[in-house]
């Protein structure tokens, strides 16, 4: 159950509850299970917060720090979490549904299994974030930060990630099918066994990158870099 006195202070203001915090700093914000919907909490500071089971449906999250948050089953559906630091942040069994995440900064965090499905998410930093057997179909990915995350087995279709990082990588057996990677960084990139039918990979960049057991039918090649990629039995 969350600690009465951190939500009765959050909720008077975001002003009131930053001031809490300088003057209770060994203190761990508990929110668990705390019903915050709709609240307009911009420049909070919560990190390491327990949120677990939280509802936040509507919840004004912009630019607030959620780094290391504990966000497990917790209620995010259409949240603004536009720009918010959840760095290292644990999102498992959390509801994304309709949440914007552009510019957000997901640096490590824990999105094993995610749906994030049609997600605005331009823009974030998911370098080395775990989104292993997530669900990014139809999201917008464009210019994102994936250096090194962790895409096995995820879900791209359809996924625009036009200009995005994912240099080095890991996105085995990840299913991009008709994805739009146009201009964007593979190199280092772990693709074997991926399924890039009918992507778009014009001008993208996957020198040195492992696209062996790769499904590259009907893929739109185009001036994109192939120095050094390993190529073992690749599927046109």
């Amino acid at each position: 159950m969350a600690n009465r006195e951190h939500v009765l202070a959050l909720k008077e203001s975001s002003t009131v509850w930053n001031r809490w915090r300088m003057e209770n700093p060994q203190v761990r914000p508990d929110f668990k299970g705390a019903d915050l919907s709709g609240m307009d909490l911009e420049g909070a500071n919560l990190q390491g917060a327990n949120l677990m089971g939280a509802v936040l449906r509507g919840t004004g999250l912009s630019r607030v720090d959620l780094g290391r948050a504990k966000l497990v089953g917790a209620d995010l559906r259409g949240a603004n979490l536009v720009g918010a630091d959840l760095s290292e942040a644990k999102f498992e069994g959390a509801i994304l549904e309709a949440a914007d995440l552009r510019e957000a900064k997901l640096v490590r965090a824990e999105l094993k299994g995610a749906n994030l499905r049609s997600l605005p998410l331009a823009g974030s930093d998911l370098s080395e974030a775990t989104l292993t057997g997530a669900d990014l179909t139809g999201s917008d990915l464009r210019g994102a930060k994936m250096k090194g995350a962790d895409l096995r087995m995820a879900k791209l279709v359809g996924s625009d990630i036009s200009g995005a990082d994912l240099s080095e990588a890991k996105l085995v057996r990840a299913k991009l099918v008709r994805s739009n990677l146009n201009k964007a960084k593979l190199d280092r990139a772990d693709l074997s066994g991926a399924d890039l039918e009918g992507a778009d990979l014009e001008g993208a960049d996957l020198s040195g990158a492992d696209i062996s057991r790769t499904n590259l039918r009907s893929t739109n090649m185009k001036g994109a870099i192939l120095d050094g990629v390993q190529r073992t039995e690749i599927g046109f």
